[in-house]
């Protein structure tokens, strides 16, 4: 006798609200991404330029996007999340004896060098950001926390430009790693940062949680940007 197979409504339910697939970089990451280049680049030329307000503002702008991608990095979609793309040193020294032997195959999602380098930008630019908040230009300008931290302001001036290199450092970096995986590996990276790309092996997160990620990036920078609040203000 033939028998009928008995369905679990739960989990039809489930599959249904959670298809397989989705993009390898979600919406608030890609806002991210692009929101805290414009604001690293334009902290730098307004430093150049001597624009301190615009700097402050940008530094500050650094600050809050950091904070959400290090948040993201628990809750946000597969990719984002640091449990599913950080890995042993080995298999970064693995992956380019890989590449360097012929490996052309695109992997979504952070590779295991990306995933250090990523690690390394967020590290720098907190750095950057937080020790800017309590630096002083030793003429006028002082950072919304430097009245509260007293002498140490001007440790965090030298620690603040020495950290200046490193940001040029990983620029550069970024820059070439781009070129590389164009022109030597034939892989696009930039393209999927603004389109999202696919992964077919991945539930992707749902639009709620994805606007929920922009309302919390918004909050990250929103707070950063009242600690411009405290301290004299010369602009």
């Amino acid at each position: 006798m033939n028998k009928t197979p008995i369905l679990n409504p739960s989990s039809s339910l489930q599959t249904a609200a959670q298809p397989k697939g989705g993009p390898v970089w979600d919406l608030p990451l890609r806002v991210f991404h692009w929101a805290l280049a414009i604001s690293v680049f334009a902290a730098i030329g307004s430093a150049k330029n001597g624009v301190m307000f615009v700097h402050e503002k940008a530094g500050l702008t650094v600050l809050g996007l950091v904070i959400f991608r290090i948040i993201w990095g628990f809750i946000g979609s597969h990719h984002a999340r640091f449990n599913n793309f950080m890995t042993m040193p080995k298999a970064v020294w693995d992956y380019i004896q890989s590449r360097l032997k012929g490996d052309r195959n695109y992997h979504p999602g952070h590779a295991p060098t990306g995933a250090y380098a990523t690690l390394a930008i967020l590290m720098v630019l907190l750095a950057m950001a937080s020790f800017g908040t309590m630096a002083n230009d030793d003429v006028l300008y002082e950072g919304p926390l430097a009245a509260y931290v007293g002498d140490f302001t001007n440790q965090a001036r030298r620690i603040h430009h020495m950290i200046e290199k490193l940001v040029f450092l990983i620029i550069a970096l970024h820059l070439v790693a781009i070129a590389v995986y164009r022109f030597k590996l034939g892989i696009k990276l930039i393209p999927p940062m603004i389109t999202g790309g696919r992964d077919d092996t991945i539930t992707q997160i749902s639009r709620g949680h994805q606007i929920f990620g922009l309302v919390l990036m918004a909050a990250c920078v929103a707070a950063t940007q009242s600690i411009g609040l405290l301290g004299d203000r010369f602009f």
